[in-house]
């Protein structure tokens, strides 16, 4: 990620994902919710104990501002979907609880609002070489051929030469076999170490100490898979999905996530290899240090685990021949 214009970068991301909600909020509108906020805080609702929450806890998990969210309770609340309480354990404060209609109004529609924002995050992933490009001062790809661009940024040779969209990519010390888009992985990793800090630091100030025991389970899982490379690899993800949870920035988030499911749409198996077993051991052991940092909620703990768990050595792509 040396060398990007880094602002221009974030700023198309964030226009993406910006754009994206606004596609959705026609289609929301016809079924009574006012926006892509709305809905997101009824499902948040209804994933939670009781279906309550206390506004603060809401308006901090869907990014708003005090006033925003204000206003979005109060139509939410007019509409009937939600009721608004004091709180027994604290009467200044006010606790939201969703209504059986705005169950019943999630229950019917988070499968369409789910697979749009798969659709969207599919999307982004495949584009981020593209966008990598594009934010580079040094070269002017076609926007019209983002493959080109992304052929010729990870050093493929001229884009008219044949390159293969599966192969086999250096991960850490081993190597994931691709069905296709080794260039596009390649790229997505490269991402998610640079936000790797970002979410690490977000998960340590917010985590609860449920996080910690689901994270401490996942990692129980990991250690029974270091003799199977692609289930301890997809544990190890699910392991980050279950942080990236915790962050309250919600466009940090979406990012952070979207490059996890580009690895996990694109690995078809990992390469059994003599150190293989021994390579998961370590990458265990970073993981626990990871868990351990973030329960212990101290930023420079959290920034060694990050620079520990950075992967090396991710842009040796070697193409497949048949």
């Amino acid at each position: 990620m040396t060398g990007i214009d880094a602002m221009h970068t974030w700023r198309e991301l964030s226009r993406r994902l910006r754009v994206a909600n606004e596609t959705l909020e026609p289609v929301l509108r016809t079924v009574g919710i006012g926006s892509a906020a709305d809905f997101e805080v009824l499902e948040l609702l209804t994933r939670s104990p009781g279906g309550e929450l206390p506004q603060r806890k809401v308006h901090e998990a869907v990014g708003l501002s005090q006033s925003g969210s204000s206003r979005l309770v109060t139509r939410l609340e007019r509409s009937g979907l939600l009721r608004r309480t004091a709180s027994e354990i604290d009467a200044r404060a006010a606790l939201l609880k969703i209504t059986e209609s705005g169950r019943d109004l999630v229950a019917k529609h988070r499968d369409a609002y789910e697979q749009h924002v798969r659709h969207e995050l599919t999307v982004l992933s495949n584009d981020l070489p593209f966008l990598r490009d594009a934010g580079d001062p040094k070269r002017h790809p076609d926007p019209t051929e983002p493959a080109r661009a992304a052929q010729e940024a990870v050093g493929e040779g001229p884009a008219n030469e044949a390159v293969s969209d599966g192969g086999l990519l250096q991960f850490g010390e081993s190597l994931l076999s691709l069905a296709s888009g080794a260039i596009t992985v390649a790229d997505a990793i490269h991402v998610r170490d640079a936000l790797e800090p970002l979410v690490l630091i977000e998960a340590a100030q917010y985590r609860t100490e449920q996080d910690i025991v689901d994270c401490e389970q996942i990692l129980a899982t990991m250690a029974g898979l270091l003799g199977d490379g692609k289930a301890f690899y997809f544990a190890d993800w699910s392991l980050h999905h279950r942080l990236a949870a915790v962050c309250r920035n919600k466009l940090l988030r979406q990012i952070y996530e979207s490059l996890l499911f580009t690895l996990e749409q694109h690995v078809d198996t990992v390469v059994p290899t003599d150190g293989l077993r021994d390579y998961l051991r370590r990458r265990l052991v970073v993981h626990t240090e990871i868990i351990d940092a973030v329960a212990s909620g101290k930023a420079d703990r959290v920034r060694e685990a990050a620079h520990s768990h950075a992967i090396t050595g991710i842009a040796a792509h070697v193409a497949v021949s048949d």
